[in-house]
């Protein structure tokens, strides 16, 4: 074993091609990672022409680096701008976000960059060392194992929500029941869809994610007219980044911890990185001594899902090179550009394609460290951006986040779906409800469903029996249990506002007459669910009687509602001009009629903010990156 992994690495010094493939691919994935809803995915089928003909091993290396240090790039958007890069990346936004915005950008960003190539390297190394014992790991995570691990996670749901568990879960409920949204992938119904055929495949998650944390923040911009983020503190400080770095060795074991969830839920096919993010920022909520402060700037929450997000990569390539059977939606797209290149995954490859493998290895760890060299040079700079006025940074981000929506969904209808999401998510954070919760039940829904209908259909209740499942059910119990003891110590907290937690009853009553009118199996899971969240915001009403509503949070939602008129209309103004005149013009024209008033600059500068738009869509996106760009109602 010793001696293969040497000739991997030797492979390196022996074909320049490896080498200067890896190079170029690290800063074009951290790149990648950098632009909103570009993402892995998206950067292989982009590449996969470019290395037609190309050595395998070659084509292979540049791929697999690329891919994986997107996410090493994702925490820039994420943290400065609070747009998640791509869907893993969300779990970062919740406390890099807010990191910045009290002047610890650069710590956010030096954590991120760290937890990454620590993750990274991890999973790596769990990759060498799980060489022989591959095909019986994998073989003993059948449905029912991963059905309870799904459920693991949604306990983590209770984790996050602290001192306001009924509000967390309600909130989860609310997720898990957006992920039945589509075709049933077991009985073929189509359900939540309103007859809607872009909602046939399911509710985009970047779309929700985007709407749900990143519209707040952005509205929250309008009403900065200062500066926040790094400047707040007085500028920032090259040396944040290295005290961020630290932060990763001092919480070390929550490091090491969050790179083996992200490289066991790698290794398990079809849960990828969204669940191995949230989960990890689950399990650092809930072994945090001080949870409640998380969604507030906590470092660990940004530690946690970014070495998960790095370190499944090398859990993800296990069952995809040896099985054939990818760990993950970028994993499947890897599969299926290996086969281009000529490289036939499959058992094999434990034998005459060893020698590949380590070099795959090899590109991973030496990719994450390459990382680090990219992302240094530049990370101050890109830092500064969290100095600029919030009301001249809303447009363009608002701008990025209508581009990337796109990107992931591709279909117009994204852009009514991102404004409803938004509206939720503004609502959320006035009334001082979690919204992490949302994004877990979101993720984990669709794998739990499929795993416990193929469990039941292959061994029926007796797979809760099996020994695997009954180790993971003790975990669960054992996390539910913690976390009602941590909610039962909590102090008092008031009730919700009446209004929401009536939409919330609403909902819920909604969702389960409509569950109960599909044919099971398709409606077991969205009426059980339904059902509980119907119990849970009638009991949450009948404290409300008793106690006095929840005030907004402090700051600009204080001043109720009226706040968020102006920033909504804006909001408004830039998805109507989106969908009727697409993102050229649409955009760029929209950034003009922002920056007209003189209030916010002046001609010149609506000019050249709405020409830089025009110049990113049609020559960035559209001209050097060749993405098919949306036209709009009217362009057709």
């Amino acid at each position: 074993m010793f001696a293969d992994a040497l000739a991997g690495l030797g492979a390196y010094a022996n074909d320049p091609a490896l080498l200067v493939a890896l190079l170029l691919a690290v800063p074009l994935g951290v790149l990648a990672g950098v632009i909103p809803g570009l993402g892995g995915k998206l950067s292989i089928v982009m590449a996969i022409p470019f290395l037609v003909g190309a050595d395998p091993a070659v084509g292979a290396v540049f791929l697999l680096a690329m891919h994986s240090v997107i996410h090493t790039g994702g925490p820039i958007p994420s943290i400065l701008l609070g747009v998640p890069g791509s869907g893993p990346d969300a779990a970062t936004v919740v406390d890099g976000h807010p990191m910045a915005r009290n002047g610890q950008a650069g710590q956010a960003l030096g954590a991120a960059l760290a937890a990454s190539c620590v993750g990274g390297i991890f999973g790596a190394l769990v990759l060498a060392l799980a060489l022989p014992l591959v095909k019986p790991v994998l073989l003993s995570f059948g449905p029912p194992a991963v059905f309870m691990l799904a459920v693991l996670g949604i306990t983590f749901i209770a984790a996050v929500s602290g001192d306001r568990l009924v509000r967390g879960l309600m909130v989860g409920f609310i997720g898990l029941l957006v992920s039945f949204v589509g075709m049933d992938p077991i009985g073929g119904v189509a359900r939540y869809t309103a007859g809607q055929l872009f909602l046939m495949d399911g509710v985009d998650l970047i779309t929700a994610v985007v709407g749900l944390f990143a519209i707040p923040e952005m509205l929250a911009l309008t009403r900065q007219q200062g500066h926040h983020g790094a400047a707040s503190a007085g500028g920032f400080e090259e040396r944040g980044i290295l005290k961020g770095m630290l932060q990763v060795w001092r919480h070390r074991y929550l490091t090491l911890r969050a790179s083996l969830i992200g490289t066991v839920i790698g290794i398990i096919p079809g849960l990828g990185g969204d669940v191995a993010s949230w989960v990890a920022y689950g399990h650092a909520v809930h072994s945090s001594p001080r949870p409640g402060e998380f969604g507030k700037g906590r470092v660990e929450g940004v530690i946690a899902p970014e070495a998960a997000n790095n370190s499944k990569e090398g859990g993800s390539l296990l069952p995809t090179l040896f099985f054939g059977i990818p760990g993950s939606s970028g994993m499947a797209v890897m599969l299926g550009a290996f086969v281009t290149l000529g490289i036939t995954p499959g058992p094999a490859m434990a034998g005459q394609g060893l020698a590949l493998v380590w070099t795959l290895i090899w590109a991973l760890v030496l990719a994450n460290v390459l990382a680090v060299a990219v992302f240094l040079p530049g990370a101050g700079l890109l830092a500064r951006v969290s100095g600029v006025s919030g009301a001249a940074m809303f447009p363009f981000v608002l701008c990025f986040a209508l581009i990337g929506t796109y990107l992931s969904a591709l279909h117009s209808q994204t852009f009514i779906v991102l404004l409803g999401f938004g509206l939720l998510g503004v609502a959320l954070k006035h009334h001082d409800w979690p919204r992490a919760p949302f994004a877990i039940g979101l993720v984990l829904g669709t794998p739990a469903e499929i795993a416990l209908h193929q469990s039941l259909a292959i061994w029926g209740a007796s797979f809760l029996l099996r020994p695997l499942t009954l180790l993971l059910i003790a975990l669960v119990l054992a996390s539910l249990w913690r976390s009602l003891r941590r909610y039962r110590r909590s102090p008092g907290v008031h009730a919700p506002d009446r209004g929401l937690l009536a939409t919330f009853v609403a909902v819920f009553a909604l969702a389960l007459a409509m569950a109960l009118r599909y044919p099971a199996p398709s409606s077991v899971l969205p009426a059980l669910i339904a059902g509980v969240g119907v119990l849970l915001a009638l009991g949450c009403g009948v404290v409300m009687l008793r106690q006095s509503p929840l005030p907004a949070n402090d700051g600009p939602a204080a001043g109720g509602w009226r706040s968020h008129v102006a920033a909504t209309g804006w909001l408004a103004l830039f998805i109507v001009m989106a969908l009727a005149l697409g993102l050229s013009p649409g955009l760029p024209l929209a950034l003009l009629v922002f920056h007209l008033p003189a209030r916010r600059g002046g001609v010149l500068r609506a000019l050249l903010a709405a020409l830089a738009m025009l110049v990113i869509v049609e020559g960035v996106f559209a001209g050097i990156l060749g993405v098919s760009i949306y036209r709009g109602l009217i362009g057709g």
